[in-house]
């Protein structure tokens, strides 16, 4: 019996233990998350890629992946509720609370030193005071760093000189951070006499960014670290063995993978839907130096608003990274929407299309009109985001993928469809078949490997030779 008794202590020992160390691995796992509140500087107005080279995006470089950094800043924003600017009514400071951070930076002040609004100045103090109590309130019970502003170098500018910020804006933060406990992260130090990099004597250049973020880094951590520049904004982590980066774009998630080594002509693999599902072919062509990018649109079919999110998405891979001109979409069952809309929308675009078990005809799924089983909350919102106020004017519209293939052919763009002769789902009938005779009708290029009593999933092919041969062999030479 007390052999059994010491059998069982053991057991409960052994349980507390793994308990300790489950909470403790938990702990060690957590991401720390790092909400940057404040104006233009924060946001990065005159770096010419903020999303890259602004504070925020450096400090998160600086610290790591174990904290996701946000930039919330909001050009011409004040503290002072009564300015014609108020932080409190912009979309980043309800962005921010609902990101509900571990830390926040506060940097502001700037503007509110302008002598417009000199006659709420004395409303400064209460109103920061505000604002620190206002985000300590969030769930997560943040830390709050307050900020003085950097300074406004020479004679100033848009109204804003150093020695309002100097005798009036900064005496009010020093005061209030020692009454609410607040970190206190002294900026306009930190780029005294560094003239130089203002070159409107109020925004910092991109180096300025970079003085910026090593003093709020060092406040946060006690360390100083040295920059060392990314080849993309956001965090970064490892993936396929590749560098991997997580950003948001125009309030959207984005994810970027780097090859070790890219391919001539920098192509790239752009999901529009279902990042890193079926990945066979993509892990494939990243070893031959493709880049692999996606957005997160938040499941809009490939509807207008999903249009004009891809332009911009494209706009920013390839202006600010060099890209490709011509991208290769991979457009996996829903995602076939946006991938046959938006190479209609910009064939020149394209290198070349891989679809797999995609949806070409919104009257298949989501509407369900045919034998495949549809999705009737989906069409509802479908419907809602192109605008269509009944059936009739969806089963009418001219531009679903199977009808809107003229410009892509007379690109002469080669499509590659990958499709199970058994879905259910997205049947290949009401489909990728209507797709292939519509577009082999008008003279273009499509090759569609049918893969026998395959239903809808699974998705590419066990052996991803044929799609990667087909991507390989349609890019441009360079």
């Amino acid at each position: 019996m007390e052999k059994s008794y010491l059998n069982h202590m053991k057991s409960l020992s052994l349980i507390a233990l793994f308990i300790i160390l489950s909470f403790t691995l938990q702990a060690q796992n957590k991401v720390i998350k790092v909400a940057c509140i404040g104006n233009s500087i924060t946001y990065g107005s005159g770096i010419k890629d903020p999303l890259k080279d602004s504070y925020p995006s450096v400090l998160q470089c600086l610290l790591g992946y174990q904290y996701e950094v946000r930039n919330f800043g909001s050009s011409g924003a004040t503290t002072i509720r009564n300015s014609n600017n108020p932080y409190w009514k912009t979309s980043a400071y309800k962005n921010a609370k609902q990101f509900n951070p571990d830390i926040v930076i506060i940097k502001l002040g700037t503007n509110d030193s302008k002598f417009e609004n000199k006659v709420h100045w004395n409303e400064f103090e209460s109103d920061l005071k505000d604002m620190v109590d206002t985000f300590r309130l969030l769930k997560a019970n943040p830390k709050i760093y307050l900020c003085f502003p950097v300074p406004a170098m020479g004679k100033g500018n848009y109204g804003i000189t150093d020695s309002i910020i100097v005798n009036v804006i900064i005496p009010q933060i020093k005061k209030v951070a020692a009454e609410k406990q607040s970190g206190l992260i002294d900026l306009h130090k930190a780029l005294k006499k560094q003239e130089g990099l203002f070159p409107d004597n109020i925004h910092p250049n991109e180096a300025g960014a970079v003085l910026i973020a090593k003093a709020v880094n060092k406040a946060l951590t006690g360390k100083e670290v040295e920059y060392l520049p990314q080849s993309f904004p956001g965090k970064k982590s490892e993936m396929y063995g590749c560098a991997r980066y997580d950003f948001v774009l125009n309030g959207h998630e984005a994810i970027i993978v780097v090859p070790d080594i890219q391919a001539k002509g920098k192509p790239w693999i752009w999901r529009p839907e279902f990042f890193d599902a079926f990945n066979q072919a993509d892990q494939a062509l990243l070893k031959k130096g493709f880049t692999l990018a996606y957005t997160n649109m938040y499941n809009i079919f490939g509807s207008p608003p999903a249009m004009e999110l891809m332009d911009k998405f494209y706009n920013y891979l390839t202006l600010n990274y060099g890209l490709s001109v011509k991208t290769t979409l991979f457009g996996f069952s829903r995602g076939g929407l946006y991938s046959i809309n938006w190479a209609a929308r910009h064939p020149n675009n394209i290198a070349c299309i891989y679809l797999d078990a995609p949806v070409c005809d919104f009257k298949s799924w989501p509407a369900g009109f045919g034998k495949g089983k549809g999705s009737p909350a989906d069409w509802e919102q479908l419907k809602q985001l192109y605008g269509f106020k009944n059936d009739q004017e969806a089963r009418d519209y001219k531009l679903n993928p199977i009808d809107n293939l003229k410009a892509i052919a007379a690109a002469k763009i080669h499509i590659l469809s990958v499709c199970g002769d058994a879905d259910k789902t997205v049947p290949y009938p009401e489909n990728t078949e209507i797709l292939k005779e519509n577009y082999e009708k008008l003279g273009g290029s499509i090759q569609v490997i049918l893969k026998p009593g395959c239903d809808h999933h699974p998705h590419s092919l066990t052996d991803p030779t044929p799609i990667v041969d087909f991507v390989m062999q349609q890019q441009p030479v360079y």
